[in-house]
């Protein structure tokens, strides 16, 4: 038993970390920029490009959550959210020709997809605080 509870420590850090990596590094990333550059330029989209961190980090959320039977359902339901929207946006540029380039970005286009990214984003905070309660949870026994 002490070494199921071990394995899924390891399991929710793990998973925590790659979760919040896709947060924090944009604003790291624009900080050192900030610093050595002179300049602010904030990358939005990282956090969707970074997708694969995200994926691999809430599958391991949801195995050690399940071990130690812990609001699973929350952590699904976020990755869900996160893997459609992701899809969607881009089945949405990639249908209208925004993604190539082909069509010309309306108002319309630019509000869809900055909603997708907010909702995306908001779906990540979600699933990482949902890991850092995970964590606290094993910490405390």
């Amino acid at each position: 038993m002490k070494n199921k509870s071990l394995i899924s420590k390891i399991i929710a850090i793990t998973g925590t970390i790659l979760v919040w990596i896709p947060i924090i590094a944009p604003v790291l990333l624009t900080i050192i920029f900030l610093i050595i550059k002179g300049r602010f330029a904030f990358d939005f989209l990282m956090p969707m490009e970074l997708i694969f961190l995200v994926i691999i980090g809430a599958i391991l959320l949801i195995i050690s959550s399940i071990i130690m039977k812990f609001k699973w359902k929350i952590i699904g339901i976020s990755l869900g959210t996160i893997i459609s929207i992701f899809i969607l946006g881009q089945f949405i540029a990639e249908i209208t020709g925004i993604a190539s380039g082909e069509t010309e970005m309306t108002t319309t286009l630019y509000f869809i997809m900055i909603t997708f990214v907010i909702i995306y984003i908001i779906s990540l905070i979600i699933l990482g605080i949902s890991g850092i309660k995970l964590v606290k949870k094993f910490l405390k026994g």
